[in-house]
């Protein structure tokens, strides 16, 4: 682990408060925000960038998790059934991303490092039209059959490839995910949760073991650590304002925050 001066320290608890304040404020899921912070603020490398992303989601659901489960907004079974459609997605983007790193040469490492943070680009415009997306128009009945199978899996392996090689989809993945092929919908908040911890569990593991005799070790464990620790405060705080702020205006916010994730995401690719 490198040594942290107290310059560091300061700068990721500052920076978990105001990414939990708005994670609290928005609900948007933490990669969405946390990649392009790490980059633009922290200063880390994408693919860095993405494996942080993963711990510090992991560090940050686990108490949510928690608290789902013991309030009984978890569904287990349909949980672990997803977890394990969408296992083999994660286990392929990871190990693509962190094989490529290793063994690539230098400026093959430069171009992989621009496709993950145009993938990052990508996903979080995705997670814009995802959120004005209604789904409750759908008619999952054919997702949800045994012939709605056939896109069922290929779609929930790609939801694992996509958070694999990008940390993103915890929410605007997942819970879509949840609503269209489980039909899930009274406990999809928090099995969408469970759901995350686990594969984002799988894949900074991956991030941070893969490369590691040669040097090459994807998680800034410091950062992640102490800005999920600056979290807790902030997630508060933006939850309670939250409660007191009117749908449509938070809506706008929501929007908004995406917007400069993406904003964020221009500056650290192009400026």
């Amino acid at each position: 682990m490198p040594d942290v001066i107290l310059s560091d320290i300061v700068l990721y608890l500052v920076s978990g408060v105001v990414l939990g304040f708005l994670i609290g404020l928005t609900g948007i899921g933490g990669g969405v925000l946390t990649v392009p912070f790490l980059l633009l603020v922290i200063g880390l490398q994408p693919i860095a960038a993405v494996g942080t992303a993963g711990l510090y989601g992991v560090l940050t659901k686990i108490w949510a998790a928690v608290r789902h489960y013991r309030q009984g907004t978890v569904n287990i079974d349909v949980g672990m059934r997803f977890f394990l459609a969408a296992v083999p997605g994660i286990l392929a983007g990871s190990l693509a991303v962190k094989w490529s790193r290793v063994s690539l040469s230098p400026a093959g490492v430069e171009m992989l490092q621009g496709i993950v943070s145009y993938m990052v680009m990508a996903s979080i415009c995705f997670a814009l039209v995802a959120l004005l997306f209604d789904y409750e128009r759908l008619d999952t009945r054919f997702l949800s059959s045994r012939r709605g199978y056939i896109v069922k899996f290929p779609s929930l392996f790609l939801v694992g490839a996509v958070m694999g090689m990008t940390s993103i989809g915890g929410g605007i993945l997942i819970i879509p995910s949840l609503l269209l092929f489980y039909r899930e919908t009274s406990r999809y908040v928090g099995t969408s949760i469970f759901v995350a911890l686990l594969l984002m569990t799988v894949m900074s593991a991956l991030y941070a073991l893969i490369g590691r005799g040669q040097g090459v070790t994807d998680v800034d464990f410091p950062a992640a650590v102490l800005m999920s620790a600056g979290s807790l405060a902030g997630v508060y705080y933006g939850a309670a304002l939250c409660k007191r702020m009117h749908p449509r205006r938070l809506q706008k916010v929501v929007i908004g925050v995406i917007v400069l994730a993406v904003a964020m995401m221009v500056a650290d690719r192009f400026w």
